[in-house]
Formats: structure tokens, sequence, C-alpha cells
């Protein structure tokens, strides 16, 4: 595979992908066949799910869920043959399909076929998050009580925990409902941003480093603005011993209040840091010391541009608001006004696409649509990012 050309290896990491799609699409039928057939009972299992989890280690609410699966799919015809032919996943039939069958009532039974064409070109495009999104947003548009009973049921189900481990390290884990959990990606994905190349050197963090970074930056940020505790302000208090800040072979480590022990290093990189309260001890642990016009885009425009683009506007992609640059559709130095019906949000990496890739931006309707250069669709066939199309399902 070394050898192959990188449109080739493209072309087969696809053919790969669309293959295993298609395996899984096979599966159901045949695990639907077996369990109408009661070839469970008959091997003596108590179910079919139970039985497939013995013979071929497949858990059991995975093996019901293709049953259910399959049982969907009978009535949509649509997303049936997109998943036969490879073209959307097995998660992404069962979002489509979990959608239909929770549409309001007030959902015509004649746009049906249209909302489930619109999902599965959707799924298709930009993955499963994009279908449960479009799915919500034409729930609020015929039954918006639908939407705000599932928003109130999320707000009491939310939960956080931080585990302190025995090592010192905290575990973070829960689930946020939707506008707590906007906040916090508001505030933390500015924070965990890749930060601009250095020296020809890009940012190598992960995404989750890069958060978990963030969230390490925040605290900072908040602690001078946190309320008093017992006419106290929340801090972190480390003992370190003056040997360890001179750096001289110390006689003890570094301890955090709870008594975490941190090592000489760790302990000089936290006294630097203005938010952190450091506190220098002696050898008898005694406290030594406390301590058109422009080219740039106003503010008031780029609010208006984050309504409407909601992140990203190409097609596929889901990048915020946050991480996107405000983009000329007909460049400022081409005589392109900074107006919002000559403005996109564009990712950095599809921002170099449409700069350097042959790509362009035509305003229509007052959306951006992205016309394709010939050698990825000869037709040139404008596209348009779904967070826009589902506006255009007519009743």
């Amino acid at each position: 595979m070394w050898s192959l050309r990188a449109p080739d290896l493209a072309e087969l990491v696809v053919a790969a992908e669309k293959i295993a799609r298609r395996v899984a699409a096979a599966q159901l039928p045949l695990l639907a066949q077996a369990d109408g057939t009661g070839l469970a009972y008959e091997l003596a299992t108590t179910s079919t799910p139970a039985w497939l989890r013995n013979v071929a280690d497949v858990p059991f609410g995975v093996g019901r869920a293709r049953l259910q699966l399959h049982r969907l799919l009978g009535s949509r015809p649509v997303a049936s043959a997109a998943f036969t032919a490879g073209e959307i996943s097995l998660d992404i039939a069962t979002a489509v399909c979990s959608a239909i069958e929770a549409l309001p009532a007030g959902v015509p039974a004649a746009l049906t076929a249209d909302v489930e064409e619109l999902l599965v070109a959707t799924g298709r495009d930009e993955g499963t998050r994009a279908v449960v999104v479009r799915a919500a947003e034409i729930t609020h548009r015929f039954a918006p009580e639908v939407l705000e009973e599932a928003e109130e049921l999320a707000r009491d189900r939310r939960w956080l925990t931080l585990t302190q481990r025995h090592d010192g390290t905290v575990g973070v884990r829960g689930v946020l409902d939707k506008e707590s959990g906007a906040l916090a990606l508001a505030v933390l994905e500015p924070l965990a941003a890749p930060e601009p190349a250095a020296e020809g050197i890009p940012d190598f963090r992960s995404a989750g480093r890069r958060y978990a970074d963030g969230f390490y930056r925040l605290c900072q940020i908040a602690t001078p603005n946190l309320p008093d505790v017992r006419g106290e302000r929340p801090n972190v208090l480390l003992m370190v011993g003056l040997e360890t800040l001179q750096q001289h072979r110390p006689s003890s480590p570094g301890r955090l209040a709870a008594g975490q022990v941190l090592s000489g290093a760790a302990a000089r990189r936290i006294t630097c840091d203005a938010n952190l309260v450091p506190v220098l001890i002696d050898t008898l642990g005694q406290p030594l010391d406390i301590g058109r016009a422009t080219r740039a885009v106003p503010t008031s425009i780029r609010r208006a541009l984050v309504a409407r683009d909601r992140g990203c506007a190409f097609p596929g992609c889901d990048w915020p608001p946050s991480w996107c640059d405000a983009h000329h559709c007909v460049h400022w130095s081409d005589g392109g006004a900074t107006a919002l019906c000559n403005l996109c949000l564009l990712c950095s990496h599809h921002h170099a696409t449409v700069h350097h890739d042959g790509w362009s931006i035509e305003m229509m309707g007052g959306l951006p649509w992205f016309v394709p250069p010939a050698w990825i669709d000869s037709t040139r066939t404008p596209r348009q990012h779904s967070r826009h199309k589902v506006t255009q399902l007519r009743t």
C-alpha cells in the first residue's frame, strides 16, 4: 500500500468503508430471519440477542438495537437503500429512523418522505451529529413544546463528577444539557483552539489535550473572581522548601494542601503563576512568605454572521464559530465589501481550501453556496451546508 498515490489510497479507504457498511446492512436481515424462525430457542438460548452475544461476543444491547433498526428500516425506503448501498453507516441509519419515529404529530404526514430524504442526505454528507441537529430543528418548527419538554428532561438529568485518584490526578466525567453544555463549549473553545504555528511548527496537541489545557486555563482565569469562602478567596496552596526553589537538592518534595506530592520542577513552575498562591516554608515547615472603510469585520457584523452561519459554512464542517474566520467572498482587495452579504464563516482548513484549491463562493438568497473545482465535480454544482436546508422544506 505504501506505493499507492494519494488519490488511489483515498479511493481505497472509502471503498473499504462502503464494504463494511454493506456488510453491516446485510447483518440485519440475517439476524431478523434468525429471530423470526426462533433459532435462539432451538439452541436453548433465551433470546436472539443473547444467542448472538454467546456465539459472536456482540453485546446484548447491540443485538437488540440491530433487530429494532431492521424493523424501522422496513418503512424507511430511502434510508434502507442508502444503508444497503453503503452510503450511510449503521449509526446514521439509526439516527434517521429514530428521528422520524420521534417526529411530533404536528409534522404533516405528506412531509415525512421529504424529511427522510433530507436527513439521509445530511447523514451521507455530514454524519450522525448533523442528522440529530437537523431533526431537532424540524421538531421545533412544527412543535416547539416537544423540544422544550426534552430540554427540561435533559436539565434534570445533567451531572458532573470530579474524582481525585490515589496519585493525585483528577478524573472528570459527566453529561450536560444543551444550554449548560453550550456555555461550557463557548468558554472552553477559544482556550482550546490550536495555537498558531511557531517558527513553522504547528500545534501537535490532540483535541483532548487542548481541552484539558483550556480547562486548566479557565480555572486560572476564574480564580481572582470567585466568591470568598470563610473570608478567603479560593486558591491552590503549595508548600515548598526554600532549597527546592533555589534548585538545590531538595530535602522534601513540594506538597499541595491535600497532601499530593509534587516534583521540584512542578513546584517551581507553580510558584511562577500569579493565579496560584505559593507558601514558602523553612526546614521546620514554618511559613516564610505568602503571596470598507476597513477590512476588519466589526463586532456587530460578526455577531450577525455567527447567528446566520452558526459555524464553518463549508458543507459538512462542524467547527464552531469561535474557531472560524470571517471570509470575504469577494476579496476585500478586489473591492469586496465588509458586509454580511459578502461574508461567511470558515474554519482555518476550509479558509485555506477556498483560497488555494479552486473552490469559489456565491451568495444566493443571502446565504453562501460553495462551487467545487471541476476536478472534484465536472458540473461545478453549488453546494450548501445542511444547516440552511431545513428552512427550505415546504409543507
